[in-house]
């Protein structure tokens, strides 16, 4: 099958589709195995509920608890407002301690990542602090501009993330032309093959990939598979997880779906790494699923994107994905097999500077969050933005305003189609409140818009992130922020591609304009860092 005909027929469709007819997609929510997953909600509700009866019981027997609880309360109100964590999130929890406080103070203490993320904080800085060898050394940045060389020490100091300067990028407009390349790339593997997906599902590409694995795992070529246990649960059914183990491919869940109530359930592997014998490496916004092919379950065009890295780079990509595997296998191993590589001669000619970061409950510091502030902080003529998901907290929202405002060209492109109407409300709610000042947003017409990339006119990025809440703060994720002038070229046409085929928002015709809509999206916001 060829994946890029399929995508250029899509591609077709999307001017039939603009204006006509409302097109249904399934996403990332809708795989969702059924029955287990009611039967883990079940449970997760009883205990729920066997909690309130207990309060319920110790409140009517002790008439002094409900003074008690008060205090406990405004305790926790007064810690929340004295801590870092964002006005919005500091809104939701004085309100819901405010309304709920017969045991709001007890929901309080447990979302604190020492109790629920404690110990894995600890195993993580027991990986790192062993790893810590393997972090190359940060190299002189002769050339590079004041701003980039502030973005490269930014993401030096918050994560030991190195700027290359020797390696070469090649920029996907689609998932169909991505996976073509990755495809024809693994048949060529002759040592290793890591893949990390918050999304592995049965399906064509599945099969695709599954034939390549399979021959490459009977020849002695060590493959190993990461999926998020809640992306990847429904979708990757026990048949195939089983031919996975048969043919020697180790696959392993990232924080699997359990029965038991814990704000762990929260944290998510979301990021997309394929890394293949240390020499090739492919991030972006695409998961192992037939939709971001353009193959299933959608009548609308499915935009999504990625990044080839070749070069030096591709060891900072091996060296993210072995901490994971660690962590979640708990065996300690030697890295230097696969991060001693001399892939330097193959990317000789290397342009520009690449570095690729991660992020995650595993790091001390929003890094997603400050690489975009970064690059919306440093644009002075333009600052481009495609994200399936636009719920930024107060700061990069005001950003956002000050550098539209200063005459930057700021556009921001969203899906026509939603996938989540809860969360597409607070998208377009907080898009359209920027429009006042100058920012420019539009919907892809007939698309659902996957793709999650940045780009001002001297640096960008493209990876797993988007702009919301969730990947700031709840998600692994992971990314490429490049100045590579060749790769920024190809970002800049395909937006400028996009905007083709794309329709404004504007005051006029803002969903913002009708009352219900703005009631709707007003309370959907108290609850928008959860999305």
């Amino acid at each position: 099958m060829n994946y890029k005909k399929i995508a250029e027929r899509r591609r077709v469709a999307l001017s039939r589709s603009a204006g006509g007819k409302s097109v249904k997609i399934h996403t990332e929510g809708k795989g969702i195995g059924v029955v287990k997953t009611l039967a883990v909600g079940f449970f997760i509700l009883l205990q729920l509920a066997l909690m309130l009866l207990l309060f319920l019981g110790v409140t009517t027997s002790f008439i002094w608890y409900q003074l008690l609880a008060m205090a406990l309360s405004l305790i926790c109100c007064i810690h929340v407002l004295s801590s870092e964590k964002t006005g919005q999130t500091k809104t939701v929890w004085v309100l819901f301690l405010t309304v709920f406080f017969y045991f709001g103070y007890i929901f309080y203490v447990l979302s604190s990542e020492y109790i629920f993320f404690g110990r894995a904080r600890l195993r993580y800085g027991e990986i790192f602090a062993r790893t810590a060898e393997y972090t190359p050394e940060y190299p002189r940045l002769n050339d590079a501009s004041a701003q980039t060389a502030r973005d490269c020490e930014y993401l030096k100091t918050v994560g030991g993330f190195a700027a290359y300067t020797n390696s070469t990028l090649k920029y996907f407009p689609s998932g169909a032309k991505l996976f073509d390349d990755v495809l024809e790339q693994l048949e060529g593997a002759e040592r290793f093959i890591f893949i990390e997906f918050f999304i592995i599902s049965d399906g064509l590409l599945f099969e695709k990939f599954f034939e390549i694995l399979s021959k490459k795992a009977a020849d002695g070529v060590k493959v190993r598979i990461i999926c998020d246990g809640m992306g990847s649960h429904g979708t990757l059914s026990l048949k195939n997880r089983k031919r996975l183990k048969k043919a020697g491919i180790d696959l392993r869940f990232f924080n699997r779906i359990a029965p038991m109530f814990t704000f762990a359930l929260n944290l998510r592997d979301h990021r997309k790494i394929i890394v293949i014998d240390g020499k090739t490496a492919y991030t972006g916004g695409c998961n192992l699923a037939d939709e971001y092919i353009n193959r299933k379950r959608m009548r609308g065009y499915w935009k999504d994107t990625g990044l080839k890295i070749e070069g030096g780079a591709v060891g900072a990509m091996s060296l993210i994905f072995l901490r994971q595997w660690e962590f979640i296998t708990r065996a300690a191993e030697d890295y230097a097999p696969y991060l001693s590589i001399d892939n330097t001669a193959d990317a000789a000619f290397g342009e520009g500077i690449v570095v690729p970061y991660a992020d995650g409950k595993d790091y001390n510091h929003g890094i997603c969050k400050g690489v975009f502030e970064n690059i919306i902080a440093g644009a002075q003529k333009r600052l481009y933005i495609m994200t399936p998901y636009f719920v930024p907290d107060e700061d990069t929202a005001n950003l956002l305003a000050l550098k539209a405002r200063s005459g930057v060209d700021v556009k921001i492109i969203l899906p026509d189609l939603p996938d989540k109407a809860y969360v597409y409300r607070v998208t377009l709610d907080n898009a359209e409140r920027l429009l006042s000042s100058g920012v420019r947003v539009f919907k892809m017409s007939g698309a659902f818009v996957h793709a999650k990339l940045m780009l001002s006119e001297s640096c960008a990025y493209v990876g797993s992130a988007n702009l919301d809440l969730r990947s700031y703060y709840n998600q692994f994720e992971n990314g490429v922020y490049f100045t590579s002038p060749s790769a920024m070229e190809e970002v800049l046409r395909d937006f400028e591609k996009t905007l083709g085929v794309c329709a404004g928002i504007t005051a006029e015709n803002a969903a913002r304009n009708r009352l219900i809509s703005r009631i709707v999206a007003g309370v959907l916001r108290i609850f928008s860092p959860l999305m």
